[in-house]
């Protein structure tokens, strides 16, 4: 009884890295597109491929292990995604913004630029002098004071 204990203890070690999956095997491109579309359930607010510490994250980890066994078992990406939305709810799946959602971005950044610039460009104006009325002909006489000496240090000059 003993030798058959150990035998089979024996043949489960020998065989249980035939059932294992590699690292490469759960870092595959394949499950990384899936797990990418997928927020980790951790609290890190991250999605499946996360590289945070201690790496690699054992909730990630699990989860991308079921993604290669559903893979495996031949499920679409849409079916491995519906599942997960089945057992862990709606939140699970990560809604990236498409073209229009990067657009709004860059959109939203080009105005608050422009808003910038244009405030800038207002408060750096200098305001207009008020002008009244009767300065008008002291001015011309000031000016025509100037303008004779002007006139009377060219001539000493020739």
């Amino acid at each position: 009884m003993r030798r058959l204990r150990t035998s089979i203890f024996v043949i489960a070690l020998a065989g249980a890295p035939l059932f294992a999956q590699s690292y490469e095997d759960l870092e595959s491109p394949a499950v990384n597109r899936v797990a990418d579309k997928l927020l980790c359930p951790c609290g890190c607010k991250m999605t499946m491929t996360c590289r945070m510490d201690p790496y690699p994250c054992q909730t990630c980890w699990s989860n991308k292990k079921k993604i290669f066994s559903m893979q495996k078992a031949g499920l679409s990406d849409q079916a491995i995604l519906d599942q997960f939305k089945k057992d862990m709810g709606e939140d699970v799946v990560a809604v990236h913004p498409g073209v229009l959602g990067s657009i709004s971005f860059y959109t939203a950044a080009a105005l608050g630029l422009i808003l910038v610039l244009w405030v800038i460009r207002r408060y750096a104006r200098p305001a207009p002098v008020p002008v009244t009325g009767p300065t008008d002909v002291a001015d011309e006489a000031v000016l025509d004071r100037y303008h004779e000496k002007i006139e009377k240090e060219v001539e000493k000059l020739d």
